[in-house]
């Protein structure tokens, strides 16, 4: 089986061809405020190198608003074009390790933390006060997070890998954004 896998939930993105569940090519890529441009081009490169796939997977972060959309609407343009499955994949379990943590910033004082094993949620992304998260981490466990927190030095900077979320579980069906708050919306006032 033939897969693509899209992840671009953060300030590095990737696309990768799977073929047969090996890592067959990867092309990483700056994708600043999830409006990056390269996507597309390295998108074009993989559709070409692997020609009609039978799965495209994307992952559906928690992560960039516009990188989040902007993944999800290629992969299901890409899926439908070349009449593929079309699957999601949280992208918190786009890291290499058997256990690991991954922390970021919600902003407003509130950290998110998951925790992942054999690529399954132990935990999924919650939200917590950063005080709470340096509580919950487990000595010897390693902790990703795709932004440096100042509360934790010793957390690897890094960005979900698409390679690796295309050997995850997914979801079948339409992929859904991950959030971790309800959106604020601020009404207007009229007289």
């Amino acid at each position: 089986m033939n897969v693509i896998a899209i992840e671009c939930s953060c300030r590095q993105g990737s696309v990768a061809i799977l073929e047969d569940g090996t890592l067959a090519k990867l092309w990483k890529f700056e994708n600043p405020r999830g409006r990056g441009t390269e996507l597309f081009t390295h998108l074009e490169s993989a559709l070409r190198e692997c020609g009609n796939p039978s799965l495209v997977t994307v992952g559906t972060g928690p992560g960039s608003y516009n990188g989040l959309r902007t993944s999800i609407a290629a992969a299901w343009g890409v899926a439908r074009a070349r009449s593929a499955q079309l699957a999601g994949v949280p992208s918190l379990l786009g890291y290499d390790a058997p256990e690991y943590f991954v922390a970021g910033d919600a902003r407003a004082n509130q950290w998110f933390l998951a925790h992942v094993e054999n690529g399954k949620f132990l935990s999924p992304p919650t939200l917590y006060s950063p005080q709470e998260v340096l509580g919950l981490l487990k000595p010897g466990t390693p902790v990703f997070t795709t932004s440096g927190l100042e509360d934790l030095p010793d957390a690897t900077v890094a960005a979900p890998c698409a390679g690796i979320l295309g050997l995850r579980d997914f979801a079948e069906g339409q992929p859904v954004p991950a959030y971790l708050k309800p959106p604020h919306i601020t009404k207007p006032k009229f007289r």
